[in-house]
């Protein structure tokens, strides 16, 4: 075969021929195992999306609570500030109905300016802790004997840690 005209073969090693289908199989299963693993990671970011959006609605909902149950107790013409207690007594009070299960403690500061802090309870243990929003208040009475509760600062509400 002079010239090259002739049909060229290459020199392939039988060894190497083993190799190349031994490489397919070991590429072909790291391949399935990368998938997996991508999906498990997958599952995993769901999953903690998912907690991290229910703990984040139920915070809002005691928030809400919270705050529902301050201006119940502020505009409630049944209440009776704890005059007998002294400066520093707390008085506690469960209001239901509003979702979470909520106390409300009302503490004397001075002889007419009152903290109020409602705290939501966890309903059930992976839901955190306790929260808390208070205000501070001011009590004036009337000559008409009614009493006027105000609310001190510009921003009345503040979350309590």
């Amino acid at each position: 075969m002079a010239g090259g005209t002739g049909p060229s073969q290459s020199f392939v090693p039988r060894g190497a021929q083993r190799d190349r289908k031994g490489f397919a199989l070991a590429a072909a299963l790291l391949a399935v195992v990368l998938i997996g693993a991508l999906v498990a990671g997958v599952l995993f970011a769901t999953t903690e999306e998912t907690r991290a959006g229910a703990v984040a609605a139920e915070r809002e909902v005691a928030l809400n609570a919270c705050e529902s149950a301050i201006a119940m107790t502020i505009t409630d013409p049944g209440l009776r500030l704890p005059d007998s207690i002294g400066v520093g007594g707390t008085i506690s009070d469960h209001i239901g109905g509003l979702g979470p299960e909520i106390i409300v403690h009302i503490t004397r500061l001075d002889s007419a300016i009152y903290s109020i802090v409602a705290e939501s309870v966890p309903e059930h243990a992976g839901a955190g802790g306790p929260h808390r929003v208070g205000v501070v208040i001011r009590s004036s009475i009337a000559v008409d004997h009614s009493i006027a509760i105000d609310p001190i600062s510009e921003r009345p509400w503040f979350e309590v840690f």
